[in-house]
């Protein structure tokens, strides 16, 4: 079924009402004529209307079975992908974790305050035992945030970043002053093949 029959549908509906309105009800004292043309008139538009819904279910039933064809076709692509070995992440390069704390005294310092990893999938296990919230985020040396952890406290919050490529980031809490005060640290992505 064509798209344009709705086009259709719509401007025959609207030459049929203007018609309707110039001609039948401001041109004829006595508008209908008889009860059978209002009710033929009613029974028209009804048709119409009712026919342009039909086609509209049917045309949004097709459109979504053509949808799921395709979603179903993008899956049976992407399946090997997903079938990488083991210690490989789907963005490409090994998948790494690294753990970072802070003192449970609340101190704003991350130990260690340097972070070496290779390219790829990078997973950072952030705690911080103490009732000072804290928060991680990693950025670029632009400025642009890859991720970022919520701040909490008494906890391990975790943060992954894909697709890390060979460069210099920095890491530091988000909450306001602490990084200013010296909480942050430098991350070394070197080595490996990149994604």
């Amino acid at each position: 079924m064509d798209g344009n029959f709705f086009f259709v549908i719509g401007i025959v509906l609207v030459i049929a009402a203007v018609g309707l309105a110039f001609f039948g009800i401001r041109e004829n004292e006595r508008f209908p004529a008889s009860r059978a043309v209002l009710v033929g008139v009613t029974a028209l538009f009804a048709a119409a209307v009712v026919t342009t819904m039909a086609f509209a279910v049917v045309k949004s039933v097709d459109e979504q079975d053509k949808r799921n064809a395709e979603l179903a076709k993008e899956e049976e692509q992407a399946q090997p992908e997903s079938n990488a070995p083991s210690g490989q992440a789907q963005g490409g390069g090994a998948a790494e974790t690294l753990d970072v704390s802070s003192p449970a005294d609340g101190a704003l310092v991350f130990q260690p305050d340097g972070l070496t990893a290779k390219p790829g999938n990078l997973t950072v296990d952030y705690d911080n035992p103490s009732q000072v919230p804290h928060s991680i985020a990693i950025a670029t040396a632009n400025g642009n945030v890859l991720g970022e952890t919520q701040p909490s406290t008494n906890g391990v919050e975790t943060l992954q970043i894909p697709d890390l490529t060979p460069g210099k980031y920095v890491f530091y809490c988000t909450v306001p002053g602490h990084r200013e005060a010296g909480m942050e640290g430098n991350l070394t992505v070197t080595g490996g093949p990149t994604p």
